[in-house]
């Protein structure tokens, strides 16, 4: 099949060639009046035209791609977060739209240097890091110098780079509150992975707290090796053996928190009755429990849009003036905890 060139779809539209060509263009489509640009492309798309949008790029000296590293593909917050990272990305109108690559890293250093590196390779405008650990800065930091990179979710304590997060210590101080409000005095936390600021900050907020109404953390430092239903139904055993044992537990994320509800079951014990278990992120499945989880809220739209611009304003001029915003996240008190 013959693809239809700018001087017969002129001539099957009666317009002129300019007014085709520029309708077609991802970076003049503006030009055209939106009901004619809309039947041109409607009628060159259905006679088999495809614009060259490589060739396009080349010539503008982008290639409208962004590198998104992500820690688990399994998490439904970064997965949110980066969908409404790219709806922020491509809201305007006739603007080329911009293609994600999106890779897991699994929290792993290596994998992250070895995706951030293909990223660089393939010319992408700009990597977003929604995995960053503390192992990661070295990597960051010298592809900060090629390309515009950006932070959402997780920080790094050792590097500056412009910024969308959540205020994760004001979250852990929240479920600290509420325990205390409650009338517990011996809780425990069951922590991230350390090397993710995310986690290091949510546990700070919660001692802190903690401290201030004079509640026992036992044991101390528990931690799950991943952010995994799996890892929280493993950490559970320190929990269950401590003494004296915790009447709360503050998750780090509603998969730990989900993973040490079902430990509890399986072991006879009633959530919150005999143990109360709060989480973070306000997932779906969290909603849907028979006994549904008191959580803290992610402020995914703030976050994914905040970050969404922050790419937009650097792929244009990478030394403009940004402002990093970290977001404050909301209880949510259900009937867990």
């Amino acid at each position: 099949m013959n693809r239809p060139g700018m001087k017969e779809l002129a001539q099957q539209l009666g317009l002129d060639r300019s007014t085709i060509s520029r309708a077609l263009s991802e970076d003049k489509s503006h030009l055209v009046a939106r009901e004619t640009r809309e039947k041109i492309r409607s009628i060159a798309i259905a006679a088999g035209y495809r614009p060259d949008l490589t060739a396009a790029a080349l010539r503008r000296g982008r290639s409208q791609t962004v590198g998104v590293l992500v820690s688990d593909l399994g998490n439904e917050t970064f997965i949110n977060v980066i969908r409404t990272i790219i709806a922020s990305l491509n809201e305007s109108e006739g603007v080329p739209a911009t293609i994600p690559l999106i890779a897991e890293t699994l929290d792993r250093s290596d994998a992250a240097r070895r995706l951030v590196n293909t990223f660089l390779s393939r010319r992408v405008d700009a990597v977003i890091s929604l995995a960053s650990t503390e192992a990661d800065r070295q990597i960051l930091d010298d592809a900060s110098h090629e390309v515009p990179v950006v932070l959402a979710v997780r920080s790094l304590a050792a590097l500056s780079l412009p910024s969308a997060l959540c205020d994760d210590k004001a979250g852990g101080a929240l479920v600290a509150r509420h325990f205390a409000e409650r009338g517990h005095e011996v809780v425990c936390q069951v922590q991230g992975p350390p090397l993710a600021a995310t986690f290091t900050n949510r546990a700070q907020g919660f001692s802190e707290i903690c401290q201030k109404h004079g509640m026992l953390e036992v044991p101390a430092g528990l931690s799950a090796q991943r952010a995994t239903y799996a890892a929280g139904k493993v950490a559970f055993d320190g929990i269950l053996f401590a003494s004296p044992r915790p009447t709360a537990v503050f998750a780090h994320n509603d998969a730990i928190a989900l993973g040490l509800i079902e430990a509890a079951r399986q072991r006879g014990l009633a959530v919150p009755g005999d143990m109360a278990i709060a989480g973070f992120n306000d997932t779906q499945i969290g909603r849907v429990l028979a006994t549904p989880l008191t959580t803290v809220a992610y402020p995914i739209e703030e976050v994914g849009r905040h970050a969404g611009l922050l790419v937009r304003v650097l792929t244009v001029d990478p030394r403009a003036q940004v402002e990093s915003k970290t977001f404050v996240p909301k209880l949510v008190v259900r009937l867990s905890a």
